[in-house]
């Protein structure tokens, strides 16, 4: 990072930024709501793209697809200095919306009940103010929007196609929007900030018989249920007590008939836990106890096991200065600080394990409008008001981080 400049040149600067972001508030409502109404899921985000395209070519941003739906634009500055990229996660999640709005999803199939609409706003908006202030810009600012964040996963193949490359970047943010926190409050943590989201299926194949004559068969269900029980003695009695870890089975199907006794049931789950050791320790402790619980009542089994992102750790150095954004430029009654991370997972990971990064929680709850539903819920909806607080705290961000 750049040697800061005084606190007057800042305060400065502060004024204008804000001031900026506030007179393109209905600019970011009404990008925002076209977004939301036309939702599209991992890799099919087409029109989703093409509408970014779209705005930044309006803010005269040259910019390049990636990874089939992603986008990365590039802010040269008119100064040479380090580079700063942003991101924002563009996809939607395969539900149908539940709120009765004028804004309501076109598309029975998707919604964006994750605030990934809002993310892509905030960049979107962040771009447009930015791209007036060139002249003031020492460095470059890379835009990157990227699909599929809530699965396949988008990070990894735009890393692996380049784009922390060509101006290489020094830094990263990233944000979320966050119902459990009250709107434009800002969340912000050093080190771990949230889990590595791993996967386990377990096939268990027993043998069918009528359920009047279990004795005749291998019944799969009580084997399963063995199984999901055991899983829970691998948190509780082997290991330590003080090490956050989350073994959740989330999926047991087997059998559609009352009175017959399955040959197969399958079971999905999810690992949650911060430290790279302890996933490989889980995952052989989880494939031993399936495969001698299976063994033991004469069953066979399979278990597939898929470590997922990688734990999120915001740098010290990088999050230090976020947090004096946070305080300084938009007001020392936005900060809130993170006490503990999070169980969830996110595939910004990726890019916090190449280079220096940053990713905060943006504050939605607002009890008085009713907006007060989860992530992922099908009445998951956000208080407008703060995609204006979103783009201050980038472009405060990036004035912060490359001295503008």
């Amino acid at each position: 990072m750049a040697k800061r400049k005084g606190d007057l040149y800042y305060m400065l600067k502060k004024e204008i930024i804000n001031n900026k972001a506030e007179e393109i508030q209905k600019d970011l409502v009404k990008w925002r709501r076209r977004i939301h109404q036309n939702p599209e899921t991992g890799f099919n985000e087409v029109e989703t793209s093409n509408f970014i395209a779209e705005k930044l070519e309006d803010f005269n941003i040259p910019y390049q697809r990636v990874c089939k739906t992603g986008i990365t634009g590039l802010i040269k500055g008119s100064k040479p200095g380090e580079t700063l990229a942003i991101r924002a996660d563009i996809d939607a999640l395969a539900m149908e919306e539940k709120n009765n709005v004028i804004y309501k999803s076109k598309n029975k199939q998707a919604m964006h009940a994750c605030g990934h609409d809002g993310h892509t706003t905030i960049l979107l908006g962040t771009a447009k103010l930015l791209s007036k202030m060139k002249e003031k810009i020492r460095g470059n600012v890379k835009l990157l929007f990227q699909p599929a964040e809530e699965g396949p996963g988008g990070a990894k193949p735009m890393i692996e196609a380049g784009v922390l490359n060509n101006p290489d970047v020094d830094y990263m943010l990233a944000l979320h929007i966050n119902p459990d926190i009250e709107k434009n409050m800002v969340g912000i943590k050093q080190n771990v900030m949230m889990a590595a989201p791993d996967i386990f299926e377990i096939t268990i194949k027993g043998k069918g018989a009528h359920g009047a004559h279990p004795e005749k068969g291998v019944d799969p269900i009580s084997i399963g249920a063995q199984i999901v029980l055991g899983l829970q003695h691998i948190k509780s009695r082997e290991l330590n007590t003080h090490q956050p870890v989350v073994i959740s089975c989330g999926s047991f199907q087997a059998g559609n008939v009352f009175n017959v006794i399955p040959e197969v049931a399958k079971l999905k789950g999810t690992v949650r836990t911060f430290d790279h050791e302890l996933r490989q320790k889980i995952k052989t402790r989880i494939i031993e106890m399936v495969e001698n619980i299976t063994k033991a009542y004469r069953a066979e089994c399979s278990c597939d096991y898929d470590f997922r992102y990688p734990p999120l750790i915001n740098d010290k150095e990088l999050t230090r200065l976020m947090k004096q954004v946070i305080k300084k430029d938009l007001g020392e009654k936005y900060l809130y600080e993170i006490a503990q991370p999070s169980m969830g997972g996110e595939d910004f990971a990726y890019f916090a394990q190449k280079v220096q990064s940053t990713y905060m929680l943006l504050g939605t709850r607002n009890e008085e409008m009713g907006i007060t539903h989860a992530l992922h819920s099908p009445y998951f909806d956000f208080d407008e008001d703060i995609l204006k607080q979103g783009v201050k705290l980038f472009v405060h961000g990036v004035n912060r981080i490359l001295n503008c």
